[in-house]
C-alpha cells in the first residue's frame, strides 16, 4: 500500500512545482515609471516657475542669497501645487489603467473593482473615521515633535487652500476625486494586489505603503502617508475590494482641505490642544480597527490562485 500512495503523492506534488511565482518587476517598473515622469514633471514645472519668478523680481543668477528666498517662496505657489497634484493623480490613474489593461486578467479583477466583501452603512463610516483620526493624530505628533516645519508639501497644500476659489476648487477636484481614485487604484489596486500575492498579505500591504509613502518624497509627508497606506491596504484586504478605501482616500482628502481652508491653521493651535488631538484620535482610530475586525472575515477572493502575467 505504501508504494502505491507514492507515485499519487509525487504527482500530486508535480501541479504545484510547476506553477511560477507571480512576478513583482512589472509593478515594480510601473513604480519606477511613474516616479520618473512625476520628478522630471517637477523639475519641469519649477524651472518655469523659477523663471516666472527671476523675470519678475529682477534677480539674477548670480545673487544666490536672493535666489534662495526665491525658492522657499516657490514651494508655496499655489498654482504650482495644483499643476503637481494634477500631475501625479493623473499619471497615477494612467499607469494604474495601462497595467491594469496589460493584464491578462480582466481589469476589474487586477484592480480590484469588484464589489468585494459586504459590509453594513456604519462601517464605511468607521473606516473614514478611522482615517480621518489617524491623519490628524499624524499631524498632531509632527507638531508636537517639531518636525512639521521640515515639510514643504504640506505647508505648499495649505498656502494652496487659502488661495483663490477658482485655485482651491481644481485642488478639491484633482487632490479629492481624481487623486483619492488614482492612488488607490494604483498602489492598493494594481501593486497591493501582485504584491500580497507573492509577499503574503501582511508583506504586500507593507511593500504598497511603503511606495505609497515615497511617492510623496517629502520627509514628514511621506511617512505619514506610509501609515495611513498601511491602514487604507488593510481595508483593501479586508474587503477584497479597492471600493472602499477609495471611498476614504476620496472623503479623507476633502475633509483635511476644507479643514484647512475654514480652520485654525495646524501651528495656531496650542501644543494641549494638540496632544489632546494625538490621544484621543489615535484612541478614536484603534476603536474603528476593532469595530471593523468584528465586521466578519476577510473575503476569501485573496485566496485565488495568482497569475504570473503582468
Amino acid at each position: 500500500m505504501d508504494s502505491q500512495s507514492e507515485p499519487s503523492n509525487a504527482q500530486a506534488a508535480m501541479p504545484s512545482a510547476t506553477v511560477k511565482r507571480p512576478r513583482v518587476w512589472t509593478v515594480l517598473l510601473a513604480f519606477v515609471l511613474m516616479l520618473v515622469t512625476l520628478v522630471m514633471v517637477g523639475a519641469l514645472l519649477a524651472g518655469i516657475a523659477m523663471g516666472m519668478e527671476m523675470a519678475r523680481s529682477g534677480v539674477k543668477a548670480q545673487d544666490t542669497a536672493a535666489l534662495t528666498a526665491m525658492m522657499e517662496r516657490i514651494k508655496l505657489l499655489p498654482w504650482l501645487h495644483v499643476a503637481g497634484v494634477m500631475t501625479s493623480s493623473l499619471t497615477g490613474l494612467g499607469v494604474a489603467l495601462l497595467g491594469g489593461w496589460l493584464s491578462p486578467r480582466p481589469l476589474r479583477e487586477r484592480l480590484r473593482l469588484t464589489t468585494g466583501a459586504s459590509l453594513p452603512v456604519w462601517a464605511w463610516g468607521a473606516a473614514l473615521v478611522g482615517c480621518f483620526a489617524l491623519g490628524q493624530a499624524l499631524e498632531s505628533l509632527s507638531v508636537l515633535t517639531g518636525v512639521w516645519d521640515w515639510t514643504s508639501s504640506l505647508k505648499g497644500l495649505q498656502a494652496t487652500s487659502q488661495a483663490s476659489f477658482g485655485t482651491f476648487a481644481m485642488l478639491m477636484f484633482f487632490g479629492t476625486l481624481v487623486a483619492g481614485t488614482a492612488e488607490e487604484l494604483f498602489f492598493r489596486g494594481y501593486v497591493q494586489t501582485r504584491l500580497v500575492e507573492r509577499w503574503g498579505r501582511w508583506g504586500g500591504i507593507a511593500g504598497a505603503a511603503t511606495l505609497f509613502g515615497f511617492i510623496h518624497l517629502d520627509p514628514i509627508h511621506s511617512p505619514m502617508a506610509l501609515v495611513l497606506g498601511l491602514y487604507l491596504g488593510w481595508l483593501a484586504e479586508r474587503t477584497g475590494s479597492v471600493r472602499l478605501p477609495v471611498f476614504v482616500h476620496i472623503l479623507n482628502n476633502a475633509a483635511s482641505f476644507l479643514l484647512t481652508r475654514f480652520a485654525l491653521s495646524a501651528t495656531d493651535l496650542s501644543a494641549s490642544v494638540h496632544l489632546a488631538l494625538l490621544v484621543g484620535c489615535t484612541l478614536l482610530a484603534l476603536g474603528a480597527v476593532v469595530l471593523l475586525r468584528r465586521t466578519g472575515s476577510s473575503p476569501v477572493e485573496g485566496a485565488r490562485p495568482a497569475l504570473a502575467g503582468s
